[in-house]
């Protein structure tokens, strides 16, 4: 649930920000397994922003690094394009195990 809702908002910001209201425009997802976890990325044509600035004024950023944290992971941005990346070190469903919400 907590991967879900962080990809929900990212791409909400994106279409929201990154896209600035225009009718066209990409947004990409990605999810992958990297050496030293898994990494989720959404990506858009915006110019990024500042995270630590944002942090300040949006509680939907302090909301995904929260969720990022419950699934042992970090959340950060890189500018131009904008993208944001959730880097986690347990697959979801090994997750759902470790916390014992996932009914085998």
């Amino acid at each position: 649930m907590p991967l879900a809702l962080i990809v929900n908002e990212l791409l909400t910001n994106a279409v929201k920000y990154g896209l600035n209201g225009s009718a066209g425009g990409t947004v990409q997802v990605s999810i992958a397994k990297k050496a030293e976890g898994h990494s989720l990325v959404v990506t858009d044509e915006g110019s990024g922003f500042d995270l630590n600035s944002a942090r300040a004024t949006s509680s939907g950023l302090r909301l995904v690094e929260g969720l990022a944290r419950q699934i042992g992971g970090t959340f950060d941005v890189h500018r131009d394009p904008c993208r944001c990346v959730v880097t986690f070190s347990q697959a979801p469903l090994e997750i759902g195990r470790a916390t014992g919400t996932r009914d085998d």
